[in-house]
């Protein structure tokens, strides 16, 4: 007799890249923070030292994870402790979250902060994938069936459509009137990404679509009239808008329109950031030797570390970085590509799809393409929560990549 076994081995290219991406965002972070960490603390050392304790607990679960059988979060009680805590913190973090910058979107916890946007992130495509799986399974069982044609069109659109991405909406607006615009726009980029991954019919995307939209647009006519004033929250992103808009608006009155309304102090950080990303020329001025980490870009330790690194390593350093990233994605492609379920895709496309936005985000930004959104470059930027939840991602993918993936090598055993 004879019985095919399959072999669980890890993913050694994306784990060799997870330490090139960590040791060297390790450097660039001691390079471009020690004014910053003296500053604050009399240490230059101030933030590598966090980051690296930080560091060391994400990879303890990224590697937890990485051995963890995926079939394990394939289940009803996944699916709903993933969402409900994510609903549960979002709603504490409304209620006695610490407001720090107008923003309340950190729960105190000791002495440290954390940010539970950051958690949410990783939950919310957990439970996107563990739903799917689940209806995929009733529907294999017979049920979720309607009297009549007409009606199952409309059952399938609310079971695969209407409901999961209206409860995820749900969790987003309460980050988005946090405030935290950027962290609304990735889960919202995630969500679709996680959907467009679920193979979902068409007629349900058109039915569960026309809903989602007809209940935002009412909820959001409502929302506005009995808080008029509800733009007050947002005027960091009209500033952020504005100052994009002064830059590169071609049309000269609606530029000088934008210009107006802002002062030097809030086009500073990015005029100096942009003016540290040129001045690095094709090989920049060494590791260490920026001259604008020096208060002229503040917090160059976060949103702003690529301009910084860029300044010290020139445009070869810049594309070494964003070729990492590159080889990464590619990585990442190819365990998607191997996914030997739906439930499993979503999990490979959705953590790849939140590293690789915020990527995107940071880098345009200090490229000038798009308005300042505040997001940082992973496992670059500092970061404790963010660190953390983004090796927590990572280590998704690799526990995808390792139990996951029809290429599993098997073996017969007699």
């Amino acid at each position: 007799m004879t019985e095919i076994r399959k072999i669980k081995r890890s993913n050694t290219p994306l784990i060799l890249m997870l330490f090139i991406l960590v040791v060297f965002g390790l450097i660039v972070l001691y390079s471009v923070s020690g004014p910053a960490g003296y500053g604050k603390d009399k240490d230059s050392f101030f933030y590598v030292r966090k980051q690296v304790q930080y560091t060391l607990i994400g990879m303890v679960v990224c590697f937890g994870l990485n051995f963890f059988p995926v079939k394990k979060f394939n289940n009803r009680m996944i699916c709903l402790v993933a969402y409900g805590s994510s609903l549960a913190l979002i709603i504490l973090t409304a209620i006695a979250g610490q407001s720090i910058n107008g923003a309340k979107r950190w729960i105190g916890v000791g002495s440290m902060t954390f940010q539970t946007s950051e958690y949410v992130k990783i939950g919310i495509i957990l439970a996107l994938a563990s739903y799917r799986a689940l209806i995929l399974r009733l529907r294999d069982k017979g049920k979720l069936k309607a009297p009549n044609p007409n009606l199952q069109s409309f059952t399938d659109a609310f079971f695969d459509f209407i409901l999961p991405v209206g409860a995820a909406l749900l969790i987003d607006v309460f980050i988005l009137v946090q405030p935290h615009t950027s962290c609304f726009l990735i889960i919202g980029f995630v969500i679709f990404m996680c959907m467009l991954s679920s193979s979902v019919n068409l007629k349900s995307w058109f039915i569960g679509g026309l809903v989602i939209l007809l209940v935002g647009v009412a909820s959001f006519s409502i929302y506005t009239a009995t808080h008029p004033d509800y733009m007050d929250n947002f005027q960091h992103v009209v500033q952020r808008i504005n100052i994009f808009t002064s830059q590169h608006n071609d049309d000269e009155e609606e530029a000088a329109t934008a210009a107006a309304a802002l002062t030097e102090d809030d086009t500073r950080q990015v005029d100096n950031a942009h003016n540290a990303l040129g001045s690095g020329g094709m090989w920049g001025m060494g590791l260490g030797n920026s001259r604008s980490k020096y208060s002229y870009v503040s917090e160059a330790q976060n949103d702003y570390i690529f301009s910084i690194y860029v300044e010290e390593t020139g445009f070869v350093g810049g594309m070494i970085l964003i070729l990492m990233y590159l080889a990464f994605f590619a990585m990442c492609v190819m365990v998607v590509i191997r996914t030997d379920s739906v439930f499993t895709r979503i999990l490979a496309v959705g953590y790849t799809s939140l590293i690789m936005i915020q990527v995107l985000l940071n880098i345009s930004v200090e490229l000038q393409l798009i308005p300042a959104t505040g997001v940082t470059l992973p496992f670059i930027s500092y970061g404790g929560t963010a660190q953390i939840f983004l090796l927590a991602a990572y280590g998704m993918i690799l526990c995808v990549s390792r139990s996951g993936t029809e290429s599993a090598i098997r073996e017969k055993k007699k």
